[in-house]
């Protein structure tokens, strides 16, 4: 039997009769979230699908992955460090290697077209593929709870403006604070994020407070700035800066020791050279007040609003669910751009 041109229905049917056969595997870029309807009859793949995709991209959504089975399925695998852009679907009935991702748009629509050519069991094609899918397949990892978490949460359609489609990408209304970081960096424009989490003693605290009530009380006996109202400290401690490279505008992210993430927007006030720690040294702290979360608009940057302070709380935690995470950022300020790189959310 020779190998056969494929294209359209043809294709998608031939794909699915493939990974119905005995020791399926896919070795297939991007993954749609219906995927597994896609190719499986009944809804269900079978326990001993293997599959290799694509997530350095960015285009295998999280609800692709939770399909299946990430983060616990030690069958769904890819490849942390490297572009993986193969679509190759197989089994003991041969392999199909095509241009179709796993998705509803590839397989099942009527305006894509889709060509590939089915390699039949035993070909020399086909054991090649095996023997390369066996090579990738030990070398790939399984797609764990940090790559779930830093997978896309949705795109609009198969693409994104973000990894270089023209498609655009559906940030939600209004984005979480990561979806905006992750798809459009440059609306951070002016504002930084600093990452934190150690606790600035009660003893520093209140002398930065009283230094801060001293310099900006009013006659009345009230701190207030610039007309503002009454002032409530933040204070950051020995981060080691200059006054001027630290942020004017920031996002706090702050990690506590059980992995409560807490967030907050923040306006630098004052750089106090010599605080007191109440055990005979100083400490340099930055003093900022807090901004009430989605201000919005040129009062933070021209920040635009983003969801609930909740949601954005809960989706860090998810991502910061360990240390491992969270220490490639701990102890800086980042701009966006950085954030985004050193919390791998390209």
């Amino acid at each position: 039997m020779s190998e056969k041109y494929l294209t359209g229905e043809q294709l998608a049917q031939r794909i699915r009769k493939v990974l119905a056969g005995d020791n399926p595997w896919m070795c297939v870029a991007f993954l749609g979230p219906t995927w597994i309807d896609e190719l499986f009859a009944g809804g269900a793949a079978p326990e001993n699908l293997r599959v290799v995709c694509d997530l350095h991209m960015g285009m295998t959504v999280q609800a692709a992955l939770r399909a299946g089975g990430a983060p616990d399925n030690e069958r769904l695998r890819h490849f942390p460090d490297k572009q993986m852009h193969a679509k190759i679907y197989a089994s003991d009935k041969g392999a199909v290697v095509c241009s179709a991702n796993a998705s509803r748009s590839a397989l099942s629509s009527a305006d894509r077209i889709e060509d590939g050519v089915w390699l039949p069991r035993g070909s020399k094609a086909h054991h090649e593929a095996e023997a390369t899918f066996e090579t990738r397949y030990s070398n790939a990892v399984r797609v764990d709870a940090d790559a779930l978490a830093r997978a896309p949460e949705y795109l609009a359609g198969l693409g994104a403006a973000a990894v270089g489609t023209n498609e655009a990408v559906d940030l939600g209304d209004p984005p979480t604070l990561l979806q905006l970081l992750r798809h459009d960096p440059e609306a951070f424009k002016g504002i930084r994020f600093v990452f934190s989490n150690e606790d600035v003693t009660e003893t520093v605290q209140a002398g930065a407070k009283t230094i801060m009530d001293e310099e900006l009380t009013n006659n009345d006996g009230t701190a207030e700035d610039a007309g503002a109202g009454p002032l409530k400290y933040h204070c950051f401690s020995n981060w080691e800066m200059k006054e001027s490279d630290w942020p004017g505008l920031f996002i706090s992210v702050y990690r506590g020791s059980n992995g409560q993430i807490f967030l907050g927007m923040y306006r630098h006030l004052r750089f106090l050279q010599q605080v007191s720690n109440g055990e005979g040294e100083t400490e340099e702290v930055f003093v900022a007040t807090k901004v009430k979360w989605n201000t919005g608009g040129a009062s933070f940057g021209d920040l635009r609003k983003l969801a609930t302070i909740l949601e954005c709380q809960t989706e860090l935690e998810t991502l910061f669910h360990n240390e491992r995470i969270f220490d490639r950022v701990c102890g800086k300020v980042l701009d966006a751009a950085d954030a985004r790189k050193n919390l791998k959310l390209t």
